[in-house]
């Protein structure tokens, strides 16, 4: 069926289930047998907590809400509390304290690209705003701003593949954000934060019911935030974001709600160029395998410097999401949701930074250890600007069922869907210009001006567009009691997609497009065990794919999908009327189908120049979340976990170990109620500065040895600590970053730049409600 018959046709029925939905629509809760009441699933979170920091449900396996402990993945839910306590400029500020979650490239300038995290070691760019995809299709491309975390009232990152909510996302695990929403009770909040870096920020927060006829039906939420900081880096940023909502509530299962957030982000100087933007690396540290010391040895490079970027480097992105979503029930036996997403994006870079063409590595071919560093002249540092502009449309609706039966002895929660996804990238644009080498001991060349566009070597532009489509569906079956749980679902994914290569003068079409057209099912399989309430063991196994190409050496590429799989054995439990969880879990996970060059083809000649190959991870993780005490809340991680390529070699900014502790203590009583403490560090093990995918040069008779990672970064770790005090209608924050002002090697993005990780920093919020 095609798709200009197949979506219409959906919406046209999905609309009118929608208004059979709202006008039939009352409390949801059939009865079953006995006097026991059967709710039906709903779409949203729930708003109370056992603890701060221990929300006791999830929406994110398949956009239906759900306990916990009845969910057989992991899940670490970020929530509202701990971003507030943390004064998190980032999703990452209060996402590094879970198992799993290491740093992505670039999380130092306000919190990396599009949120961007390692999830168990594979570097993820697949976030979720409430259940709708901010990944631009075809591929993994994505926006660079991070979602304003004054607008989040919680996130939840899944680990693993997520074969129901993002069949196509990375395989170590994905991020769904939260939004805040109308409220039909009136509040009004008024913040800001000061700071040395990463601060410089006035945050408001206003919702209440609009006086419309009786007050009942209409609620609004308009939501604000403007920063002016600078980073620890040289640089700074500008970020203006805001947020107006607006619901409609037909009854008290029907509600119809309008949400629109935009972004106009723009940073400078180093901060502009979040992979380039750190150490150059050439020191005699830097081969051999050998680890990094925690200060720059290159001659010329400094700890924080400016090290070669341009100073009148900039990068803008303008980001706009507007959201239309219908939530009901129809015949009071089903759950449905109705939802649409608008979501542009406009990104142009425009920096100057050292030229890595200048950074070769040289390999031992019989050991495939790095040599030599490459040659390097302080004096005289090539640098290049590199102009780059995209822009994209992309739009999505989704139409979401789910129901509770209770057949005598057995439960069935059952949900079903189907998405559409469309985005259009416009003509690309990106061109280059030498500069003027940079002396980094006096600095001369870092100001220099840009040159003029029409004098930049422009390189072919591109124009995409895509269509993905899925359908799933998901069941959970309940045994003994709902002592023993079954769930099983798949997603079927199609992806069609066409590349056009133009000409970058005169934009005429360049060879034939570049056609992707296929479709993939995924999988979630699981058995979860409750010999008591409050304890669970589990077994899960979900895929995810993404469809690529595969050019196995003879210049002609194919279609090809690269799978995700996890295989997951978890424990579940919960403590003092589900205050505090602790989870335990192994996983084994996979990526498949990954091009490597072939260490065969130099003694074969009949041998393709690249094979596929998998790349694995194996591990444990251990969460303790939530109350300890009515008064002292925690988080408490470890992670230990292998993850390799097909040749055995290590991935960049991957540790073996991460362990993180956060202990926060609210007091309640006596001369200092309201007041609160906490104390938290992170630990992040040794880990490759690079990502070597290539083989060492060929030995005459021998198969090529696969080359290696020059350096390492050393073992980290950082002492984070802050203060809260709340008094009637005011509340008073403070943060401080690194609190022994430790230095180090932090994120490595190539041999090019590793990033520093950022000195002390006090962050001071003061916020009013009214």
């Amino acid at each position: 069926m095609k798709t200009t018959l197949f979506i219409p046709r959906l919406l046209v029925l999905s609309a009118a289930l929608a208004v059979l939905s709202s006008g039939r629509g009352q409390t949801p809760s059939p009865a079953a047998s006995g006097d026991e009441t059967v709710q039906l699933p709903q779409f949203t979170v729930a708003a109370e907590k056992a603890d701060a920091y221990r929300p006791s449900d999830t929406m994110s396996l398949a956009r239906i809400r759900g306990q916990l402990i009845d969910t057989p993945v992991s899940v670490n839910v970020l929530s509202r509390e701990l971003f507030d306590d943390l004064g998190a400029d980032s999703a990452f500020d209060a996402a590094k304290y879970f198992a799993g979650v290491g740093n992505g490239r670039g999380a130092g300038t306000s919190g990396g690209i599009n949120d961007r995290m390692n999830f168990r070691g594979f570097e993820s760019q697949t976030r979720t705003v409430d259940n709708f995809s901010s990944t631009f299709l075809p591929g993994t491309s994505t926006s660079i701003d991070t979602f304003e975390p004054e607008f989040i009232e919680r996130a939840e990152i899944v680990m693993g593949p997520d074969a129901i909510l993002n069949p196509t996302g990375t395989p170590g695990g994905s991020m769904n954000v939260v939004t805040k929403s109308p409220e039909f009770k009136e509040s009004n909040t008024l913040k800001l934060t000061v700071g040395n870096f990463a601060a410089q920020k006035i945050a408001f927060d206003s919702t209440g019911p609009i006086p419309l006829g009786d007050g009942q039906h209409w609620a609004y939420r308009v939501m604000g935030s403007v920063q002016d900081t600078y980073t620890y880096i040289p640089g700074k940023f500008q970020k203006w974001d805001i947020g107006a909502e607006l619901t409609y509530k037909f009854n008290d299962t029907a509600r119809i709600t309008l949400k629109y957030f935009g972004l106009d982000y723009k940073a400078y100087g180093n901060a502009s160029a979040p992979n380039d933007n750190g150490w150059l690396i050439y020191a005699p540290a830097s081969i051999h395998s050998e680890v990094l010391p925690n200060t720059p040895q290159t001659p010329g490079v400094t700890y924080d410097g400016i090290n070669g970027v341009d100073i009148h480097s900039i990068t803008t992105e303008r980001t706009n999401h507007i959201q239309l979503v219908y939530t009901g029930t129809i015949a009071k036996f089903i759950s449905m949701r109705l939802a649409g997403q608008l979501l542009s994006h406009n990104n142009v870079g425009d920096s100057a930074y050292p030229a890595s063409a200048t950074n070769s590595t040289t390999f031992d071919p019989v050991t495939g250890e790095v040599t030599a560093a490459p040659a390097f002249d302080p004096t005289a540092v090539p640098v290049v600007w590199r102009y780059n502009k995209a822009i994209a449309l992309m739009h999505q609706f989704q139409n979401d069922y789910a129901a509770n039966f209770h057949p005598g002895w057995l439960s069935l929660q059952a949900v079903a869907g189907w998405q559409y996804q469309h985005a259009h990238g416009f003509p690309t644009r990106t061109g280059t210009a030498p500069m003027p080498s940079v002396n980094l001991f006096t600095g001369a060349g870092e100001d220099a001006p840009r040159p003029d566009i029409n004098t930049f070597t422009f390189t072919n532009r591109s124009v995409s567009e895509a269509t993905q489509k899925a359908a799933y569906a998901l069941t959970k079956a309940g045994f003994l009691s709902d002592r023993v749980f079954i769930t099983g679902g798949a997603t079927r994914t199609w992806v069609q997609s066409q590349q056009y290569t133009l000409n970058p003068i005169t934009n005429a079409l360049v060879g034939s497009p570049a056609v992707l057209d296929d479709q993939r099912d995924n999988y979630i399989g699981s058995l979860l065990i409750k010999p008591v309430k409050y304890l669970a063991g589990y077994y899960t196994y979900s895929t995810n794919a993404v469809l690529t190409t595969f050019n196995p050496g003879n210049g002609v590429s194919v279609p090809l999908w690269s799978q995700g799989r996890q295989h997951e054995f978890g424990l579940k439990s919960e403590w003092f009327d589900q205050r505090l969880s602790f989870t335990a879990t192994h996983f084994q996970m996979s990526q498949t189908n990954v091009s490597t060059p072939n260490p065969l083809a130099n003694i074969n000649p009949g041998a393709a120049g690249n094979i596929l190959t998998n790349n694995n991870n194996a591990g444990y993780e251990f969460n303790l979340v939530g109350g300890v005490t009515k008064n002292l809340s925690v988080i408490v991680s470890y992670t230990s976990m292998k993850y390799r390529d097909a040749f055995g070699r290590r991935v960049r900014n991957v540790p073996d170990e991460m362990a993180n502790a956060l202990l926060n203590y609210h007091f309640t009583e006596g001369v200092v109620k309201g007041l609160s403490v906490f104390g938290a560090v992170n630990y992040f093990g040794q880990a490759p500065g690079e990502t070597i995918t290539s083989l060492a040069p060929a030995v005459v008779g021998q198969p090529r040895v696969p080359a290696l990672p020059g350096f390492y970064t050393a073992a980290w770790h950082v002492f984070n600590a802050g203060a809260a005090y709340r008094y009637g209608k005011y509340s008073f924050n403070l943060n401080i970053d690194n609190l022994t002002d430790r230095k180090f090697a932090w994120e490595p993005a190539s041999r090019l730049s590793v990033s520093p990780y950022p000195g002390t920093n006090f962050r001071l919020s003061t916020t009013v409600k009214f």
